[in-house]
């Protein structure tokens, strides 16, 4: 089997065509790929928006990066500093081999890009069943000798439905941003201004909820309880928190522990008091502590 070329790729549609590989209800848009690496027109679909011109558009010159060592801060405060400022921009990480960048669209990531390996959104309809392994490994040989996109030839062969792509990529984009919360070392770099392309299948996710389900995803004790601080630490809501929360996804048990924050209470008193598991309550805090929806206070004396 030929080796597969690592690549990164963007998604979107065009309302330019009636493609035989889209469901009904789609067949008025086109899907296209675009690889950033790549300056060869993708067999059925749009060529690269980066590389004809017609849909990109360069940063402006007078948009002044900002970038620095991700150690000096954590990923949570450093992606809510930029998402909660409602610019528009790309914020790109980079450790040893691996860069990942985020593209955000007036305060939300609407889509992101990886080269990643293990961000292949073949590996997805794998671990969903929806691809047998004969059938994905048939797909990246297929892929590697027509030089064609994994995405196309899953569709091409009628492993997966045009549908299933597009919710594939977006669950793909999805991982790539939350995959962020877990880095602790590299390099940041973020350039506000226009975005290199207008259309993409963006995101149905807030800044809120960006931040809700990355922390969720840290396992890090460590890490967590370095941002709550000890039993005693006393926590209270702060002011305008309706107008934070609104558009929150919590569960019933999560808004409960919320208002008991209402008034200064202890770690200890919440822990105590809520059916959710400890460890849960303190991630939930950090989310939140993060979001400026509660206050850490002084400890009870």
């Amino acid at each position: 089997m030929q080796k597969i070329r690592q690549e990164t790729f963007v998604i979107g549609l065009l309302s330019v065509c009636s493609d035989p590989y889209l469901t009904p209800g789609t067949r008025d848009s086109r899907i296209y790929f675009a690889c950033e690496d790549s300056h060869r027109l993708i067999d059925k679909w749009r060529s690269c928006p980066y590389c004809t011109g017609g849909r990109s558009r360069e940063m402006p010159k007078d948009s002044q990066p900002r970038e620095g060592i991700l150690s000096t801060t954590t990923f949570p405060g450093l992606v809510y500093s930029v998402l909660r400022r409602k610019e528009t921009g790309v914020l790109t990480l980079t450790g040893d081999t691996i860069e990942k960048s985020i593209y955000i669209q007036s305060g939300r990531p609407v889509f992101a890009t990886s080269n990643d390996r293990d961000d292949r959104v073949g590996q997805i309809f794998f671990k969903a069943g929806l691809v047998s392994l004969e059938g994905l490994m048939g797909a990246l040989e297929r892929a590697a000798e027509e030089g064609k996109r994994l995405g196309t030839v899953l569709v091409e062969m009628e492993l997966i439905e045009a549908h299933d792509l597009v919710e594939g990529v977006r669950c793909q984009v999805r991982n790539i941003v939350c995959s962020l919360f877990l880095w602790t070392r590299g390099r940041y770099r973020y350039r506000p201004g226009d975005l290199p392309t207008d259309e993409v299948i963006t995101l149905k996710l807030s800044a809120g909820n960006t931040i809700l389900e990355g922390i969720r995803r840290i396992e890090s004790w460590e890490r967590i309880w370095e941002a709550v601080g000890d039993l005693e630490m006393r926590y209270q809501t702060a002011p305008g928190l309706e107008d934070m929360s609104r558009d929150l996804t919590l569960s019933l048990e999560e808004w409960t522990l919320l208002s008991h924050c209402e008034r200064p209470t202890t770690l200890r008193d919440l822990c105590r008091g809520s059916t959710l598991k400890d460890f849960e309550i303190c991630r939930l805090l950090w989310a939140l502590l993060t979001l400026g929806i509660v206050v850490r206070l002084s400890s009870a004396t």
